[in-house]
């Protein structure tokens, strides 16, 4: 028996897990990144402040995990983020759905938007 190669187990050309992350959430980290240190904040000090653990907020500055509204609301406040957070959220919670999908999230929120208008 040979020994078998990336390409014929499908796996070549696949991207690693840091590669997969949506754009959104690595954007939002950073920025969340940003308002912590400029508030002089430790990641540490962050997450008791807006009842998180240390783990979450860390993931979510590194753009592994992406933020819930909660967490976005509570950052915003302690943070004095001015918006900046919030207006990414929906960013964040598209960036979940399929790729496929997204586009027609979008169009279904504002047809939702518009009728109730």
């Amino acid at each position: 028996m040979g020994r078998t190669t990336q390409r014929e187990c499908g796996t070549a050309g696949r991207r690693g897990p840091d590669k997969e992350r949506p754009a959104a959430w690595s954007a939002y980290g950073k920025l969340v990144r940003l308002f912590r240190e400029r508030a002089g904040l430790t990641q540490q000090a962050l997450a008791d402040a807006i009842g998180y653990s240390m783990e979450q907020v860390a993931s979510v500055e590194q753009g592994r995990r992406p933020a819930k509204a909660v967490f976005t609301e509570a950052a915003e406040r302690v943070l004095d983020a001015g918006g900046a957070l919030r207006v990414l959220q929906p960013d964040v919670d598209r960036a979940k759905l399929p790729l496929f999908f997204q586009d027609f999230a979008l169009l279904e929120a504002e047809a939702v938007s518009r009728f109730s208008y």
